[in-house]
């Protein structure tokens, strides 16, 4: 038997930590740590990044509620034909086909009614017609008049064509953004 200070075989062959091997598994440590924070931070703040996501949701063009109601339509129409098939199997009795049919076609319809809605809607919101045009055109001399003496400067809507003071961010006629204009839509008036 070994005495107190003696080694055995079993102690000579047990490693002990030194301090590289232990700084370099609390460096890992810190490592793992700092990445699942920054894959937590991530996936908590992605969403609010993506702009594009956020706007689709909450300001829907007409031509995307319109392609999807298209869709809707389309596959109504393609489920009718799958219950067509199925009637020729002998899959679907007659009557039990009739009802079905009934009910997507009236579907089908209502899809077709909300679509010509959005269409109108469209329509009456579209470009300004001439008539405002000629309106906007016969005032142009007399505003000029009013501002001759003032020298102010106006901006001319690059969408619809009136005029804005320069001071202004959007068009008050058509709401287009007054800032995405080229220098030669400022005017001085003398």
């Amino acid at each position: 038997m070994a005495g107190k200070g003696e080694k055995t075989d079993a102690d000579r062959f047990k490693k002990e930590p030194n301090d590289f091997e232990q700084q370099e598994h609390t460096m890992l440590g810190y490592i793992i740590i700092f990445g699942l924070v920054i894959g937590a931070c991530y996936w908590v703040i992605n969403p609010l990044l993506r702009e594009e996501d956020f706007q689709k949701d909450y300001t829907s063009q007409p031509e995307d509620i319109l392609e999807k109601l298209e869709s809707k339509k389309d596959g109504v129409y393609a489920t009718i034909k799958e219950l067509e098939f199925d009637l020729s199997m002998g899959k679907l009795s007659e009557e039990d086909f009739q009802i079905l049919k009934r009910q997507y076609l009236q579907e089908a319809a209502g899809y077709m009614e909300e679509m010509d809605k959005l269409e109108s809607l469209k329509a009456t919101v579209s470009q300004p017609t001439k008539s405002d045009l000629e309106e906007e055109i016969e005032q142009e001399p007399t505003a000029h008049r009013t501002h001759e003496s003032t020298g102010k400067k106006h901006i001319y809507c690059t969408s619809c064509g009136k005029r804005a003071a320069a001071e202004s961010r959007f068009c008050g006629a058509c709401g287009a953004n007054l800032h995405k204009r080229s220098k030669n839509n400022v005017q001085e008036e003398n």
